[in-house]
């Protein structure tokens, strides 16, 4: 099935995109709070409660 190869590397591009996006994201929601957070002296944010 010749056919089903470029469909097959279009579904592991997609599958590669898309874990790249949620590692960033993470990352991003991860640090990013806590660098503001040692930055401005505030308090945490609410959406920190859900992940601690």
């Amino acid at each position: 099935m010749p056919q089903m190869m470029p469909l097959f590397w279009m579904m592991m591009i997609i599958t590669t995109i898309t874990l790249l996006i949620i590692c960033s994201s993470y990352i991003y929601f991860l640090y990013l709070p806590s660098l503001t957070f040692n930055k401005s002296k505030l308090s945490p944010p609410s959406y920190w409660n859900w992940k601690w």
